[in-house]
């Protein structure tokens, strides 16, 4: 006998409706772990942000007052300068004059965020290039301006603060040699001082502008 044959019906609008609602679902799936991910990158981009605007902030005041008390110090040892210059060494202000450059401001930048972005490999999450650049230009000078510190440190601990013990009596600021005014040694230690000096308060100017700029592209971005 031969077999008879049956047709098997397929129903291909509900397979149709089956394969639909596995594509949607898997649309809508993805679509949910994309959103997700967009939601949890800008927290993580925000939580940079405000941490770079609060720290910026605060470095902005700490070379405020940095470059306040450089540039006290810079008035006073110009003054200093001119009283060598013209010879007028009964002044009784030198000496007081003189220990003015064994201070010096130092500015101490905080840098907790960058090394937490660097570390983390998150950098890239901030988008904004002119942004990026000017975080990175910001904080790559706060290196000059700590090496600008530290070439005056070095200055005033190799020459002017053994030059200071030698001829100052600390107990009363009176001189213990009365003519070292008239060295051209002291003379020669004021000008590499004041020189120094200088370039230091360029240095911080310079990282002002800086921190300026950052800061008003922080605020923009904070305000989007």
């Amino acid at each position: 006998m031969k077999k008879q044959r049956q047709k098997i019906k397929v129903d291909w609008k509900s397979k149709f409706l089956d394969l639909l609602i596995v594509v949607i679902g898997i649309t809508i799936a993805f679509n949910l772990n994309t959103w997700n991910l967009s939601i949890e990158t800008n927290s993580k981009v925000n939580g940079y942000i405000q941490n770079f605007s609060t720290e910026s902030k605060a470095n902005l005041e700490n070379l405020s007052a940095a470059i306040a008390f450089s540039e006290e110090t810079h008035k006073d040892i110009d003054t200093l300068k001119n009283i060598l210059l013209s010879k007028r060494y009964p002044d009784k202000r030198i000496v007081a004059l003189t220990s003015r450059m064994m201070a010096m401001s130092a500015f101490a930048s905080s840098t907790t965020t960058m090394e937490n972005i660097k570390a983390s490999g998150d950098f890239d999450l901030i988008k904004d290039m002119e942004l990026r650049e000017s975080i990175i230009n910001t904080y790559n000078f706060y290196e000059t301006t700590a090496n600008l510190e530290k070439l005056l440190s070095d200055y005033i601990n190799q020459y002017i603060t053994p030059f200071f013990f030698e001829n100052v009596r600390f107990s009363d600021f009176s001189s213990i040699h009365s003519d070292f005014v008239k060295e051209p040694a002291f003379e020669n230690i004021v000008f590499g001082y004041e020189m120094l000096l200088n370039q230091l308060n360029n240095g911080y100017h310079e990282n002002m502008k800086m921190q300026n700029s950052l800061n008003e592209k922080l605020n923009r971005f904070d305000n989007h």
